[in-house]
């Protein structure tokens, strides 16, 4: 007999076409043909369908880890004859078998309801747990695994989402939510809320709001202040809520992940009250690319966990289960106890980058990533913003400031002429100026970070920045133009590793020995730039392929001599200065992360 009260722990997926339609992310078809239906609404089997994937595989050894379970149940709703099987996987020294756990025919004329009962994997030691149906036409509508609990938590979500001039992603995830929210048996608009922060203040109230979800217009204050101000309206609501869930605005969306992380949260064991929820990233240009499922910043670099494994493969998603803990996940997808404000304080407030590992280091403890939740967001890799350098240095100074890690000194120094020499063979000198910049704005100290208006610096820093043209003024310009065969070549380029080092990359080498070009300029990728594309090439076109847009650069020697000169005097200065301005960030994090307070400072 089933008890009413038990809770879903996760739906079965099937693809959905404005979703994700990769049929090997939900089932694996196996002696026949498996269809999913135009909207997604049930499966026509005629032969084997396993369920032993990404989204469908139940990692027992991960749940348990984190809720107490009393009880375990797979319902189904069918018609047709089936054999159902119920595997367990394992792993050894000699990798992950399966071990067939039940067998059972269901044969249903009309469409019912099969439920069974699987409480006895809970005493053993598997990875994961999946079922498989084989049939001859029939119909699998539904499926639920089913949990219960000694005792289930009250979870309370406000989900924050931070938006700036995305009407169109917006509005689309808007609409889904708002279509599985009137279909939801579980969620209604007691336990969810929905703040969406909008920087640009372009959206529309009218077309947004409703009984489960507010609009927010704010100043462009960056993720940082958006997802903050966010954070800061959910608590100070008097609606109670338990969880703040922050999402990215760009990201595409299976609701079903609202409740996988609410259920996870809701049968959490007391040895987890801090647990908080991270998502993993899925890259949507492919979307079976696992770009990370978690990472550990070691103080040094953050190192992303399970990167680049392509998930259609099963042996990849067993070993999701032993994925080592992260220390850190991003805001794409991230839910964390409601009550971290009163014990740690607000995010920092950094406009852009790192503030969600700033975060997560302060703040966390347990973090739960786990097979199947998920999203999907663009590659980073094919995104530059050259104005984010500033950001990145001087927000990590001033995370390694603030934290328990170690500050590293000699490391930061390596890091700022690297950074410094890098963008020089570059020729972006503008962006070279702009890392010295944040640097000497961080050696400024923590009233001088405390006392930034981050919606004007970020104008200014944008502003210092070569801006991007299109074709016909590159052409006009420069005399420039994107040739796809120059481009192409210039990613395959091969290296000289041992003259481009003798010669500093060329740099100081005459420029009767630079390469000739009958148009007088190479082109290379403003994302991915490649040093050897700078090797005895005097003018550049850094160009980006997805806006059809780039700027020009030319060789400038002396620049290197005065950075050279720049580095050697600022990083004696650092050290020097490092230790006593790192103590003073260190000493007042409480100030730095007291929103209310950087809201009155902005409001004066």
């Amino acid at each position: 007999m089933v008890n009413n009260s038990l809770t879903i722990l996760r739906s079965v997926l099937f693809p959905k076409e404005e979703i994700c339609n990769v049929e090997e992310l939900y089932f694996r078809t196996e002696n026949g043909s498996v269809t999913c239906c135009e909207n997604g609404t049930y499966l026509d089997i005629n032969g084997t369908a396993a369920f032993d994937t990404y989204f469908n595989t139940l990692a027992v050894v991960k749940y348990k880890r984190y809720c107490r379970l009393s009880e375990l149940f797979l319902r189904l709703r069918v018609c047709g004859s089936f054999v159902l099987r119920i595997f367990g996987v394992v792993r050894d020294e000699k990798g992950f078998h399966e071990k067939k756990l039940l067998e059972k025919n269901l044969e249903y004329d009309v469409l019912s309801d099969d439920i069974t009962e699987l409480s006895s994997v809970l005493s053993e030691e598997y990875a994961h747990i999946y079922f498989t149906l084989t049939s001859d036409g029939g119909k699998l509508y539904s499926g639920e695994f089913l949990c219960g609990s000694e005792k289930t938590n009250g979870v309370n979500l406000a989900v924050v989402i931070c938006t700036y001039k995305r009407e169109k992603f917006v509005l689309h995830n808007h609409r889904e939510i708002c279509r599985y929210l009137e279909k939801s048996t579980v969620f209604h608009k007691n336990n969810i809320h929905f703040y969406i922060v909008d920087n640009g203040q372009t959206l529309s109230r009218e077309e947004v709001e409703n009984n489960n979800v507010t609009l927010i217009y704010n100043e462009n204050t960056g993720g940082s202040g958006g997802f903050t101000r966010g954070y800061y309206e959910a608590v100070n609501s008097g609606r109670n809520f338990t969880h703040v869930l922050f999402m990215d605005d760009d990201i595409v969306l299976d609701c079903e992940m609202l409740l996988r992380v609410y259920a996870l949260l809701r049968l959490r064991s007391p040895e987890c009250s801090e647990l908080s929820v991270g998502g993993t990233m899925l890259r949507l240009s492919d979307r079976v690319t696992q770009h990370e499922a978690g990472s550990f910043w070691d103080g040094k670099r953050l190192h992303s966990i399970g990167t680049d494994e392509d998930i259609t493969k099963m042996e990849n998603v067993f070993e999701t289960a032993y994925y080592p803990d992260g220390n850190y996940n991003a805001w794409w997808f991230f839910c964390f106890p409601a009550d971290w404000h009163k014990k740690h304080g607000y995010p920092l407030q950094f406009f852009v980058k790192l503030d969600d590992i700033e975060y997560s280091l302060r703040c966390a403890g347990q973090i739960a990533v786990i097979n199947g939740i998920a999203v999907w967001h663009d590659d980073f890799d094919t995104k530059y913003a050259g104005f984010q350098e500033y950001y990145i240095k001087r927000n990590e100074l001033i995370m390694t400031s603030v934290n328990k890690q170690k500050g590293y000194a000699l490391f930061q120094v390596r890091k700022l002429i690297a950074s410094v020499l890098k963008q020089t063979v570059f020729q972006r000198y503008f962006l070279a100026d702009l890392i010295f910049r944040a640097y000497k704005d961080y050696l400024k100290g923590w009233k001088h970070f405390l006392g930034t208006d981050t919606a004007a610096l970020n104008k200014e820093l944008m502003a210092y920045c070569t801006p991007l043209l299109n074709d016909e003024v590159l052409m006009e310009k420069y005399g420039v133009y994107f040739d796809e065969e120059k481009y192409d070549r210039s990613r395959t380029e091969k290296s000289h590793l041992k003259k481009q080092f003798l010669s500093l990359n060329g740099i100081i080498l005459p420029s009767c020995f630079y390469k000739k070009d009958k148009d007088g300029f190479y082109i290379c990728d403003l994302a991915q730039p490649r040093i050897t594309n700078f090797y005895k090439h005097k003018r550049m076109l850094h160009y980006d392929t997805a806006v059809n847009k780039g700027y020009v650069t030319e060789i400038k020697r002396r620049k290197l001599w005065k950075y050279l000169f720049m580095l050697f005097f600022k990083s004696i200065g650092f050290l020097i200065r490092y230790p006593f301005v790192r103590r003073g960030y260190k000493k007042h994090l409480k100030e730095l992360a007291d929103f209310e307070g950087y809201l009155r400072r902005n409001n004066n």
